[in-house]
């Protein structure tokens, strides 16, 4: 029974929660933090083990080198081959679908913050509707933000994206 339990709480917890956002959205993307998210897809795993592990997928795409795409300022640089990963910030954000992006193999975005101006823009997700491999948005936020100031921040959502963030202070 108590695992039934977790594994409900842990489901529920993936879904996102219906209301009315700010940006427009009828959906609030439910937002957590890394160390959260990866948690609580190992608590699935546990229960329902398979082959493949997400949590163990979030953590190579985060923490190991993996071939990336980096644009920033309009600027496109390439490192390595079939790039899962895509570095960016909130300002160069609005400019991705303009660039020349080798976009098919991109599993995680991850979102630079750097002020807190950046807080009062807009994520549109519709902007990776072409990156067909795209599990995951990662923020990473160099002021203090909250979990609800970042699922604001979210425009179309789609709940096929897994979205979680980080606090760097002082980087």
């Amino acid at each position: 029974m108590k695992t039934f339990l977790l594994f409900t709480l842990a489901f529920f917890s993936f879904l996102p929660f219906k209301s009315v956002a700010q940006n427009g959205n009828s959906v609030t993307p439910t937002v957590m933090e890394l160390k959260a998210y990866v948690s609580s897809l190992k608590l699935i795993e546990k229960n329902f083990p398979s082959s493949f592990s997400n949590a163990q997928n979030v953590e190579d795409l985060v923490y190991k080198l993996q071939s990336s795409v980096y644009f920033n300022s309009g600027n496109v640089k390439t490192f390595g081959e079939k790039p899962r990963n895509l570095y960016t910030d909130i300002i160069s954000l609005n400019r991705i679908s303009s660039a020349s992006l080798i976009n098919s193999d991109i599993e995680i975005v991850i979102i630079k913050i750097n002020n807190s101006n950046d807080l009062n823009s807009n994520i549109d997700l519709s902007l990776f509707s072409d990156f067909h491999k795209l599990k995951y948005i990662y923020i990473v936020s160099s002021v203090n933000t909250t979990e609800q100031n970042i699922a604001k921040m979210f425009g179309n959502y789609d709940e096929q994206y897994g979205i979680f963030y980080k606090i760097n202070l002082g980087e």
